[in-house]
Formats: C-alpha cells, sequence, structure tokens
C-alpha cells in the first residue's frame, strides 16, 4: 500500500490530537482537511492502521472475544471522547470482518472512533521502549510492504 505524505500526515494530526485526548483540536483537525477527497482519504487510511493494528497487537485476525475485549479497554480509557462498549465493538467488529459501516455505525462516529481507536491502540498496545510515533513508523512500514 502506498501512503500519501498529505494524507499521512493529516491523520498523524489528529492521531496526535486524540492521543493528546483534546476534543476541541481533533475537531479543529477534521475542519482543516481541504475537501471531500482528502478527508475521505485520511479517515481510510486511519481505518486501515486500526486493522493493521488489530492484526499486530493479536498476531493474526482477533477473535470476536478479542475484539470486544479491545472495545471494552478503549471504551474505559477513551472516555473523553464518549464512545461505548458496543459502539466500539461494532466498529472493530464490523472494520476487522470487512462489512460495510453504513447501517450500524453513523459516519461522524466511523470517523472519530477511527483515530480515537487508532491513538489507543498506538499508545496502550507500543513496546516498553518506543512512543506512540515509533509504533505508527512500525505499522506504516508493515503497510507499505502488503501491497
Amino acid at each position: 500500500m502506498k501512503i500519501n505524505s498529505s494524507t499521512e500526515a493529516a491523520m498523524r494530526a489528529m492521531i496526535h490530537a486524540a492521543v493528546q485526548r483534546d476534543f476541541p483540536k481533533l475537531d479543529e483537525r477534521l475542519r482543516t482537511l481541504n475537501d471531500d477527497d482528502t478527508a475521505a482519504a485520511t479517515v481510510e487510511l486511519a481505518l486501515t492502521l486500526v486493522g493493521f493494528l488489530m492484526v499486530d497487537i493479536h498476531k493474526g485476525r482477533p477473535s470476536d472475544d478479542q475484539i470486544l475485549a479491545v472495545a471494552e479497554e478503549v471504551a474505559e480509557a477513551e472516555s473523553w471522547a464518549q464512545p461505548t462498549r458496543h459502539e466500539v465493538a461494532d466498529f472493530l467488529m464490523r472494520l476487522m470482518r470487512g462489512e460495510p459501516f453504513a447501517t450500524a455505525v453513523p459516519t461522524e462516529n466511523v470517523i472519530i472512533l477511527a483515530f480515537v481507536v487508532a491513538a489507543n491502540l498506538l499508545s496502550s498496545c507500543r513496546r516498553d521502549d518506543e512512543k506512540w510515533w515509533d509504533y505508527l513508523d512500525r505499522i506504516e512500514a508493515a503497510m507499505g510492504a502488503a501491497r
């Protein structure tokens, strides 16, 4: 997968705001995306990132029980963004199964959850000796290799 540098920079900025648990900053950064195509590409990249993170963390495709456990952890840890366990579980289940979100997860929730879940996984599942952005670098390298 080829990662566009401007899309990647926008995604990193939004993940950074989510790591800081700064909803106004996250919202502001979302509003700075120039057009629908840029916004869609940035969210798509974040969704791909979350999928790669889930596979990396679980050493393969996670089971439903593992997804539910992650949903519980994310909902509790990221209460600042007000995701419910059910919303995060629906989001992750559909993402990992490659199912459309449209019927179960509102678009605005998908957008916010993409960055909030990515931020949570990057910061809570990284190696002890690395920062969240180092883990992101490793996952992006894997994404780049998986063409």
